[in-house]
């Protein structure tokens, strides 16, 4: 990419005495101003959905801005460390069983506590013989007896 320059001051010429040989504009001085026009225009990014190549950079902006500026790494980078979200988020739902720092949906909590409330229930109910030794609950409380 290149920036115009001007090659030649015609404006300058202007000042020159009648009969001055650089008073005259030549053709050459002409062309070579259009052609250099032509290679500095030949040579930029179109305004609308431009081609870029390299490492393109760009100012990274405030954490709170929120348009349709473009974004640079630096920029999300800073946003995913203290996410704010609004509305309805949603993210996936974690299989059953899982014990780590993601995210929990209501989905999965949901299924989780119905888990958790079945398997106490079916405690309550029931008796279970782990070997020489028998875990039961009565009245909320848990008994093992060992034979």
């Amino acid at each position: 990419m290149s920036n115009y320059t001007k090659l030649t001051n015609f404006a300058s010429k202007d000042s020159l005495a009648s009969g001055n040989p650089l008073k005259v504009i030549k053709g050459t001085e002409i062309d070579d101003e259009f052609e250099s026009i032509e290679t500095s225009i030949g040579t930029k990014a179109d305004l609308a959905s431009p081609t870029f190549t390299g490492t393109p950079a760009a100012t990274t902006a405030a954490a709170a801005t929120n348009t349709t500026q473009i974004a640079t790494t630096a920029f999300v980078q800073l946003q995913k460390a203290s996410p704010a979200f609004t509305g309805t988020p949603t993210a996936p739902t974690a299989a059953s069983g899982t014990d780590t720092t993601q995210i929990a949906t209501t989905a999965f909590v949901q299924s989780e506590a119905v888990s958790a409330v079945t398997t106490h229930a079916a405690l309550r109910s029931s008796s279970t013989v782990f070997g020489h030794a028998k875990m039961y609950v009565s009245g909320g409380d848990l008994y093992i007896e060992t034979t």
